[in-house]
């Protein structure tokens, strides 16, 4: 184990978790760009790990040209948004098996803008799917079209029919 332990952080492995970095960031700085007019970019420390005293990855989300920092709930689903996505397309181009939806909630707090940028992006990559649940009122107007929908939900039809 050790020998393993001590391989994940040497030079070359390094070396192979930035390149996959790199082509992870081009997928994920252009779907930002398109949602938020941001590049996103995943990047990574190494830390130890308080309970193991091993050392970790990890990784968060970091924005490469804006001077500002937004923590509102509503950037934070977009970029969850843009990760998932990101990562259904690098795992593609990987031929990594995955799922090729994203199933959420809370939406309703992205910017009206970001939720039609979300819905033009999918619809132009036939391999995705976005799966939401979302008030009707919180809908922006643009969406509240019936190809948009598999299923509408109200206090007289239910999911769950019992």
């Amino acid at each position: 184990m050790s020998d393993i332990d001590s391989s994940l952080f040497d030079e070359a492995f390094l070396k192979k978790v930035q390149f996959q970095l790199d082509k992870f960031n081009s997928y994920l700085s252009k779907i930002s760009q398109q949602l938020y007019g941001e590049k996103y970019g995943l990047s990574y420390d190494i830390v130890r790990n308080k309970k193991t005293n091993k050392n970790i990855y990890k990784f968060s989300i970091t924005t490469y040209d804006s001077d500002t920092v937004n923590f509102s709930s509503g950037k934070k689903q977009g970029e969850i948004t843009c990760f998932d996505m990101a990562y259904i397309l690098f795992a593609d181009s990987e031929n990594i098996p995955c799922m090729h939806f994203g199933l959420y909630d809370k939406k309703e707090l992205m910017h009206d803008n970001q939720l039609v940028e979300t819905a033009n992006f999918v619809n132009q990559n036939s391999n995705l799917q976005f799966v939401a649940s979302i008030l009707w009122d919180k809908l922006p107007e643009e969406l509240r079209e019936d190809k948009y929908f598999v299923v509408k939900l109200s206090p007289t039809d239910k999911l769950f029919r019992f």
